[in-house]
């Protein structure tokens, strides 16, 4: 089958309908299966949060389905569990909200539950004071994993001065100073329909979606406006090289390289994700990184590089990392340093190019198997501004990307003498 008969073959029937209070509807088709997929999303993460009050927009997320004006928790849960559904909320950096997956014939009460849960939570002070004391334990056990805090650690440094050098859970002397008003102000001020995206993907039929979710959402009053309006401080590029050790009485050292990455948006993603798959982001024996540290050296019992999977509204992370035995330190450190300056300096080959476009083109279609796939990709469709027909013209972009190509952006982002250094585990003097 040729490029245009498989993006033909690859096509979505994607419905977006704004109401007039500015939620977005997303809706997709797929009568493969009687099941449905919803997605419900508010742009209110903790981008938007202070520093005092980190990990707030994750507290909010994760507590709408703790109560509603009509609704317990616990009829909540009961009502998802008695039809075989499944539903998790959630809030991270860039938005919060839930993921629903139901049979198809039971989308009307899928539907109910999202708005109820997204319009009407009443986050009762008690289960409050619950969701702080299991974040405050959440955050110490998160903080005995070496390789966590030395991701952690590396965020502090290249992202300082903006919301993305904290975790989004927040940090145990700020979540515990949390109130009941502070999570109530944070979601009556962000979780509004200007501010929300709602995708449904699966066994449905677009115009009675359309009607039924115009039925529950079209009366939520529209609030404040978008989230995009907020102007959020942005990360600047450190001008020199920065190391930092930490101690931990681990047997392994984790190890993290790197600086500031790009946005989604970036113009030089497509590029960028070549040069990743080449570097140390595919599987196997096709990456740099992966292959020569530890296949061919035996240092890593894991490794990677990348600069596209932390790329959002914000600027991502490049990053390499490797976990290996305190003893292979000082080669383990070498090794990343150098596979990073070589890219840099040196084009790439062009059996490599061929083998990294062949992988990202011939695995593409796994991404979207699912309904639940193809609903977050709506929603980052949306967010992201990549176009309803990404599905059909990703391959294209792929295919046409050339080594100068790489040699071009490796160079422009790509900077081995600013380098930030992070190591976390047992360090000898």
């Amino acid at each position: 089958m040729d490029h245009a008969s498989k993006a033909a073959a690859f096509a979505l029937d994607i419905q977006r309908v704004v109401l007039p209070n500015g939620l977005v509807l997303l809706a997709s088709e797929n009568h493969a299966a009687p099941s449905v997929s919803i997605n419900a999303i508010v742009l209110a993460g903790s981008r938007l949060e202070a520093d005092d009050k980190a990990g707030l927009a994750s507290i909010v997320g994760e507590m709408i389905d703790e109560g509603t004006a009509s609704r317990s928790s616990q009829q909540i849960a009961e009502s998802i569990e008695a039809v075989g559904g499944r539903f998790a909320t959630f809030g991270d950096y860039e938005s919060s909200g839930l993921a629903v997956l139901m049979l198809a014939q039971d989308l009307p009460l899928g539907l109910d539950l999202t708005a109820d849960m997204l319009i009407n939570s009443t986050l009762p002070e008690e289960k409050v004071h619950q969701q702080i004391e299991r974040r405050a334990a959440q955050i110490r056990s998160r903080l005995d994993v070496p390789r966590t805090q030395a991701s952690d650690v590396f965020n502090e440094l290249i992202y300082a001065g903006t919301p993305q050098h904290r975790p989004p859970i927040g940090y145990e002397e700020s979540v515990t100073k949390l109130s009941r008003s502070d999570v109530e102000s944070f979601y009556k001020r962000h979780y509004t329909p200007a501010n929300t995206i709602v995708s449904v993907v699966g066994d449905i039929d677009k115009q009675q979606l359309v009607d039924r979710v115009t039925t529950l959402f079209g009366s939520w009053a529209a609030g404040n406006p978008g989230s995009g309006d907020i102007q959020v401080a942005k990360p600047v590029l450190q001008d020199k090289p920065v190391s930092r050790f930490v101690d931990a009485p681990k047997e392994q050292v984790n190890v993290f390289i790197g600086h500031l990455g790009v946005e989604r948006r970036n113009p030089d993603y497509y590029a960028l994700l070549v040069m990743d798959t080449i570097l140390g982001s595919s599987p196997g024996f096709t990456s740099r990184i992966p292959r020569v540290l530890r296949d061919e050296q035996g240092l890593a019992y894991s490794t990677y590089a990348n600069i596209t999977s932390s790329a959002g509204i914000d600027p991502g992370r490049f990053v390499a990392y490797i976990g290996t035995s305190p003893e292979n330190l000082d080669r383990a450190l070498t090794g990343l340093r150098g596979e990073i300056s070589r890219i840099v300096e040196e084009p790439v080959s062009q059996r490599e190019l061929d083998t990294a476009k062949a992988y990202l083109t011939g695995s593409f279609v796994f991404k979207f198997q699912r309904n639940s796939q193809v609903a977050e990709f709506l929603v980052d469709a949306e967010v992201y501004g990549l176009g309803f027909d990404y599905l059909q013209r990703y391959p294209e972009i792929i295919r046409y990307i050339t080594v100068d190509d790489v040699t071009r952006v490796t160079k422009k982002y790509l900077h081995p003498d600013r380098l930030t250094t992070v190591v976390v585990g047992p360090i000898r003097d």
